[in-house]
């Protein structure tokens, strides 16, 4: 099975595909997408129908997950690029999640306090994401690429579940901190 995690950006965006290891990390190009499955996205796919918040945002929220608001002006044109690679990719065939690396590193156990804008964060994710798939030295934008790619391959395994609301949903794994009850 052939996953990818795409980390969206409005000057670029990175891409990278699992198998059975890290077969690709980089800048996103459709071509490196052959005999993929499913695509992560690290963006919301939707707008909030009302307010700032969607539905499945405000459950992540009392989850205690931190989040950007999808409706918020400065983070519409990001909303709109990752809405417009899902529609690209599912043209083409490919299932499509929203997913959130951050809630990723939360359940998962992949150091969820480090911050990885900071050499020594970024080391620390690193050395726990070595747990799941060897990768090289990375970016903090590629390796949210690779964090989106493992909750999808986790979701798949049936090892995940979806946080739904009317106006989106997101794909979580549920790795060590396993919700029990139904999330309202």
């Amino acid at each position: 099975m052939k996953v990818a995690g795409i980390d969206v950006g409005l000057k670029f965006c990175k891409l990278a595909v699992i198998g059975d290891g890290l077969s690709y990390i980089g800048d996103y190009k459709k071509d490196e997408l052959a005999s993929v499955i499913a695509v992560g996205i690290d963006a919301p796919l939707s707008l909030p129908k009302t307010g700032m918040l969607r539905e499945c945002e405000k459950k992540l929220l009392k989850l205690g997950i931190r989040l950007f608001p999808s409706g918020a002006p400065f983070f519409r044109p990001i909303v709109s690029r990752g809405m417009e690679i899902a529609e690209e990719l599912r043209k083409e065939g490919i299932k499509v999640f929203e997913v959130y690396p951050y809630a990723t590193r939360v359940f998962m156990g992949i150091a969820p306090n480090a911050k990885k804008k900071t050499r020594r964060g970024l080391s620390e994710i690193r050395k726990e994401i070595g747990k799941f798939v060897k990768i090289p030295e990375l970016t903090h934008d590629e390796i949210d690429a690779v964090i989106s790619a493992l909750t999808v391959r986790e979701f798949l395994l049936g090892r995940g579940f979806v946080l739904r609301g009317e106006d989106g949903e997101i794909i979580l794994p549920r790795g060590k901190e396993l919700i029990s009850q139904e999330i309202d």
